[in-house]
């Protein structure tokens, strides 16, 4: 935390999960972030072609992010960009429309500002496994039902339970995990159900 212009810059990794453009020129976004939680920031005219953050922040990118909080909301004044998962998974559109799915459900799921390391760390991992690991298609529809089992975990929306506990126990991810899900899929879909009726969704 640097104090600068009598404003404290915050700094944290995040997830830009979608945006709106207002005004002429500008943007604002909601943010899944590691030390804010889920936050909207908006950024002052980002959409000119002059605007040194136009690339950086962008829907579905894993960004550093540098903001300060107004009297009202937060506003960028920085953004490095890690990656744009839309041009990661650019020859994979399947595995795109997944993240695309949970981070809508993430929408709807959160509100206000709460830090939620383990929701953040989870999402972290699940983008990083299928970076490098590009798991097979078959396997897909499997992880996109283990990284919503630990998003419903992570804000208290699953019951305990010893089918979900396996997949819920670590961020981390395996072939082997994404393997164990074929036996049990019929149950971890009524536990996802369950939990998604709890939460009125």
């Amino acid at each position: 935390m640097i104090n600068f212009y009598m404003h404290h810059i915050y700094q944290t990794p995040g997830f830009i999960l979608s945006s709106n453009p207002f005004g002429e020129a500008n943007q604002s976004f909601r943010i899944l972030t590691r030390d804010l939680g889920f936050i909207k920031v908006s950024a002052q005219g980002v959409r000119l072609l002059k605007s040194k953050l136009r690339y950086a922040i962008q829907d579905f990118s894993y960004c550093d992010l540098f903001i300060v909080r107004g009297r009202e909301k937060w506003r960028v004044v920085g953004v490095s960009r890690r990656m744009n998962l839309y041009e990661e998974f650019r020859g994979n559109f399947e595995t795109f429309q997944i993240f695309a799915r949970v981070f809508s459900l993430l929408e709807r799921l959160l509100y206000g500002e709460e830090k939620n390391e383990e929701l953040f760390r989870y999402v972290e991992e699940a983008v990083l496994f299928a970076v490098a690991k590009k798991p097979s298609s078959r396997l897909m529809r499997n992880f996109e039902y283990i990284l919503v089992l630990r998003v419903l975990s992570s804000l208290g929306y699953l019951g305990s339970s010893p089918d979900t506990a396996i997949f819920v126990e670590s961020p981390f991810w395996s072939d082997d995990l994404l393997v164990r899900m074929n036996s049990l899929t019929p149950r971890i879909l009524g536990e996802i159900n369950r939990s998604l009726k709890e939460s009125q969704l």
